[in-house]
């Protein structure tokens, strides 16, 4: 009799003992909701990339040709929906699993995954054509970096109590990941969201393409698919007691508290959050959960965040008019500041926030952070716009001081270091960020335009959190 796919594919691995078609389907996708899980005797064999490759799975498959990008950025006028057509170069399709790029490797079955607004960012081509972030990425890939999961295979050198445990999956790819050493200064001080060599390409054991993480690759995949890869670094297991739908919010709220924890807030006494989406109203339950006392103001157009902002901790939500000066005058009479007029219509405030955090990235908003930081005070940018032509003078004329925050990092937190995403989990175990609520809509991966298209006009759907559920695909 002819072998059979599966054997050729056996034949082609070094390991002892053959799995059955049915002990592979199982152990790629897991068991289905509140089944036993498999016994030991059914998951002691190692679940190896040749195997995996047989069986294709559903990706949302990202990659831009230039033709179609400058064809998009005319169209989107006219036809909106092209940003979301394989015309730009997105699409929902079959692919091949990612096989584990070293022996410290996992693959991770997604269970959900949440649609941040950087991928919605790059899907709207906001940013422009000759972005440096090109530099940091590598396409194809297969988006979505906002991941929680069940890790399905492990590698030889990981330890097999991973195996079926859930996870939440930091996507930094820094040197530990990429298997470099020595690794860089950065990666050497636990600060690993500002590795020196996320634009390395095939340097190290794990040879990995340019890439700041998970879904910004070309090699590992993402969690907008069935299932991805992830060095056991960045696993972090989700605590029992919390809930898939407050796990999925994990990366968002990492990213808000690290920024939170990169402040001084020793002589803080008012904070104003510009943006009250995602970013915005984890910083307030961020700045509360640390302990701080003072007075926090958000900032948004949008009235249907303010219920929320305020229950996580926001003493008001500020809807700013569209006239300069109005805006500038409502920012000095909360702050118990004064407007100063220079021509043009370009104004100034001498007062303000003891610390401004700009979670919207437009020129505006980061022009505006910078002229409503008081004098000697701290402008956070946490938002991944570019800003180009925002106005700069208040850095060195009021001697401000501007923090970069991107990702998460280990974290100094009472005397200890530890990961955002475990001080994430302790403080959502402790109650401190109970913040599940901002989950307000949940998609099928086969319905990706849709989902994305929510979360793209917000507003209109009433949205805060938008996320593709998979636990309940076959």
């Amino acid at each position: 009799m002819a072998p059979t796919g599966l054997d050729i594919i056996y034949q082609r691995s070094i390991y002892p003992r053959k799995p059955s078609s049915s002990q592979i389907f199982r152990r790629l996708r897991g068991p289905s909701r509140g089944a036993p899980r498999p016994s030991n005797s059914e998951i002691d064999f190692p679940f190896y990339p040749d195997w995996v490759l047989c069986i294709p799975m559903q990706a949302i498959f990202y990659k831009v040709n230039p033709v179609g990008w400058a064809t998009c950025k005319w169209l989107r006028y006219f036809w909106p929906g092209c940003l979301l057509s394989p015309l730009a170069g997105l699409s929902l399709r079959q692919v091949e699993p990612p096989s584990l790029p070293a022996d410290d490797w996992v693959r991770v079955r997604t269970l959900m995954a949440g649609i941040c607004g950087t991928d919605l960012a790059l899907l709207a081509q906001k940013q422009p054509p000759n972005s440096l972030l090109q530099a940091f990425s590598s396409m194809p890939m297969v988006l979505g970096h906002e991941a929680l999961g069940e890790v399905v295979e492990a590698g030889p050198a990981v330890d097999r109590t991973w195996l079926g445990r859930r996870v939440c999956v930091d996507p930094t790819l820094g040197c530990e990941a990429r298997g470099i050493a020595p690794p860089c200064p950065r990666c050497s001080e636990g600060l690993y969201g500002a590795c020196q060599n996320f634009g390395a390409s095939g340097l190290g054991r794990s040879h990995l393409p340019p890439g700041t993480g998970i879904g910004y690759n070309s090699r590992t995949g993402g969690a907008f698919a069935e299932n991805f890869v992830a060095h056991v670094s960045q696993l972090a297991a989700v605590p029992e007691g919390v809930s898939d739908e407050l796990a999925v919010l994990t990366d968002p709220l990492a990213c808000s508290l690290h920024a939170v924890l990169r402040l001084d807030l020793s002589g803080v006494r008012n904070v104003l959050i510009y943006g009250a989406g995602v970013l915005g109203l984890g910083i307030v339950a961020a700045l509360r959960a640390v302990g701080f006392t003072g007075r926090i103001d958000t900032l948004d157009l949008h009235a249907y965040l303010g219920e929320l902002a305020s229950a996580f901790g926001a003493d008001e939500m500020l809807r700013l008019p569209g006239d300069n000066r109005a805006r500038f005058e409502t920012i000095a009479r909360r702050t118990g500041g004064s407007v100063q007029r220079a021509r043009f219509g370009n104004y100034m405030l001498s007062g303000g926030y003891d610390a401004v955090i700009d979670c919207v990235g437009t020129k505006r908003s980061i022009t505006e952070s910078l002229k409503w930081t008081a004098s000697r005070g701290q402008m956070v940018m946490l938002a991944t716009g570019h800003g180009r032509g925002a106005d700069l003078t208040p850095i060195w004329f009021t001697e401000l001081t501007v923090l970069g925050t991107y990702g998460r990092q280990m974290e100094s937190w009472q005397g200890r270091r530890i990961g955002t995403y475990q001080l994430v989990h302790e403080l959502m175990v402790a109650g401190k960020l109970n913040v599940s609520a901002m989950l307000t809509h949940k998609f099928p991966l086969a319905e990706y335009r849709r989902a994305l298209e929510t979360g793209t006009y917000k507003s209109t759907h009433k949205a805060v959190k938008v996320a593709f559920d998979m636990r309940g695909m076959p």
